[in-house]
């Protein structure tokens, strides 16, 4: 078993190296993934997945991180208050043990309906200490309206019509606030309910 020393020291040679977040979004409600990719070189995350009790305090600290973080944005969905929550953490490994990564599944109930909505989201602004991308998918027959990115230097494109995907890179400021204006329309999504049923 690794000593504490070991595994303090190796905690503290982690660090980050890119990151993306898959938002997908529907009626009621917003489900996403965040996945953050590491460089470990002391293979702190192989050590600690070796032991059961190591790796759930781990598992628990991480949790208790991600929750605390969400409950410091304020997301509002049509004047509505959500409340993102923590459903499951995985951790996994690419190429090596020391090229871990960690995801994270949020999901929150939020008040989208047929019709214009909009989602707001604040938080603190800071600089990025690497690089990541977003992606958005709304419902099939949705159109994005306006995106808002705050005073950052985020970089953002709208695909298709109702994808929406945001680039962030390492070294520069987040916006410390997001806006998505959308608009979601019961003929475009039985238009597009057609479409797949007919090929």
């Amino acid at each position: 078993m690794a000593s504490p020393k070991f595994l303090e020291e190796a905690s503290k040679q982690v660090r980050p190296t890119y990151a993306y977040g898959l938002f997908f979004v529907s009626l009621n409600y917003i489900a996403y993934y965040l996945v953050f990719h590491y460089y470990d070189p002391l293979e702190y995350y192989s050590t600690i997945a070796k032991d059961e009790k190591l790796f759930n305090d781990e598992i628990a600290r991480l949790w208790a991180n991600m929750q605390g973080f969400l409950d410091r944005e304020r997301i509002i969905v049509n004047n509505i208050r959500v409340r993102p929550r923590v459903v499951m953490i995985d951790l996994g490994f690419t190429e090596s043990k020391r090229r871990p990564y960690i995801v994270f599944t949020i999901r929150f109930r939020a008040s989208v309906k047929m019709g214009r909505n909009i989602y707001e989201n604040f938080y603190d602004s800071e600089v990025a200490e690497y690089d990541y991308a977003v992606y958005w998918v709304f419902p099939p027959g949705s159109r994005i309206i306006e995106v808002d990115m705050g005073s950052g230097n985020e970089e953002w494109d709208v695909v298709g019509g109702n994808v929406l995907a945001i680039y962030g890179y390492k070294g520069r400021r987040t916006g410390g606030y997001e806006k998505i204006v959308f608009e979601v329309s019961k003929a475009a999504i039985r238009e597009e309910e057609y479409k797949n049923d007919s090929n």
